[in-house]
């Protein structure tokens, strides 16, 4: 009991380890109104973890938590549910958790979002009350005609980090600026960092001018961004369900004439991409030859996929024989029962039946020792027997 007293009579006066809040929209703005001091809103969803994490962990910090009781009126509310919704549409909150730092005037002046630890959140509630270091003041600042490489980089970072669309403020910045300028040190920094739409003007502006960017930037920035913004689109295709015939199709036209370093490469995988989507397998196994004979992979996962496919699809002896190359350096790099078993289905495509029985009674051995169920292996073993 008395180490509990001294430990109490130690600890600052008035400290706490926790955040409180209040869960009153308009007793927040009231307050605000009185004291002028900020509201922070927690805004948070019921099925969020992360939001959970934040409440157990860092609005438990010592440290923050006296820091936001000192200078903030603290407001948690679900913005799924009434009356939190209607704050939702009104501040733009589409991401949990958000933090969102409001005056008496309803204003949002500082916002974040996403899991922080105690250090990051208090960062950001110093920044909350800082006078230069707000989004509100960049946008100010904006506002009166600043645009600096320095400013308008740090300003697209301030709205990311708050989980804002950077992207579509850069966009609609571009779309003010003189294509003639975009070589010109801000908008250049500005398109080579948000702007991944190839049918944007700005990306056909610099397609159809490429000598013109690469004289005044180097060729190997311009290459950068040409391969960068090709990827970038091909991956935001490859991940979306809707759509993806009509935008594979669109890329691929889009970008048949186009050419730099790299650019037979990313082709490849595209059309091996689309040739695989529609089933297409022999001209996915011509790609797939030429893709791994021009890029020299050597992944044995990737080289395993691969050869399975042209097992399961291809009839083409020569190119059967090719990926039985490519199985082989698999089951060398990493012999594992599936890249066995890969190589052992190739050698039986073949006609090598007793090798591929000799390679999967290998795999089923190593499956044995690894794995409960060996039912692949035992079908393909019994396949392969003629049983």
């Amino acid at each position: 009991m008395k180490k509990l007293i001294l430990l109490f009579l130690l600890l600052p006066f008035g400290l706490s380890a926790q955040i409180s809040f209040i869960d009153t929209w308009d007793e927040a703005l009231k307050q605000s109104r009185m004291n002028g001091k900020l509201i922070f809103l927690n805004a948070y969803a019921h099925w969020c973890e992360p939001c959970e994490e934040m409440e157990e962990y860092t609005f438990s910090d010592l440290e923050v938590s006296n820091y936001y009781n000192s200078n903030f009126i603290n407001l948690t509310l679900d913005l799924e549910d009434y009356p939190g919704v209607e704050l939702a549409e009104k501040f733009t909150v589409g991401v949990f958790p958000s933090y969102l730092f409001i005056n008496g005037n309803g204003e949002v002046v500082h916002r974040g979002c996403g899991a922080m630890d105690a250090n990051e959140f208090l960062a950001l509630g110093k920044d909350a009350i800082s006078d230069n270091a707000t989004l509100i003041s960049f946008e100010k600042r904006f506002d009166k005609g600043e645009r600096s490489t320095d400013f308008m980089l740090d300003y697209l970072e301030l709205l990311e980090y708050a989980c804002l669309d950077a992207e579509r403020f850069a966009a609609n910045y571009l779309s003010q600026v003189e294509l003639t300028d975009l070589i010109t040190e801000t908008p250049w920094e500005i398109f080579a960092t948000y702007q991944w739409d190839i049918f944007s003007r700005e990306f056909q502006y610099m397609l159809q001018n490429k000598e013109l960017f690469e004289d005044s930037l180097g060729q190997r920035v311009v290459n950068a961004k040409l391969y960068d913004t090709y990827l970038s689109q091909y991956q935001e295709i490859f991940a979306s369900e809707e759509l993806h015939d009509f935008g594979m199709r669109a890329l691929l036209h889009s970008f048949k004439d186009v050419t730099f370093t790299g650019s037979d490469t990313l082709r490849l995988m595209m059309n091996l991409h689309y040739a695989e989507f529609t089933e297409n397998w022999k001209d996915y196994a011509g790609y797939a030859v030429e893709l791994v004979g021009m890029s020299d992979i050597e992944d044995p996962e990737e080289l395993n996929e691969l050869a399975w496919k042209f097992y399961l699809f291809v009839d083409n002896k020569n190119q059967l024989e090719i990926a039985a190359t490519w199985a082989q350096q698999a089951v060398d790099q990493q012999p594992e029962p599936s890249m066995i078993d890969t190589y052992a289905s190739l050698q039986f495509k073949l006609g090598n039946r007793k090798k591929a029985i000799d390679l999967e009674r290998r795999a089923l051995e190593l499956a044995k020792e690894l794995y409960e169920d060996t039912s692949h292996y035992e079908h393909q073993l019994r396949k392969f027997e003629g049983r």
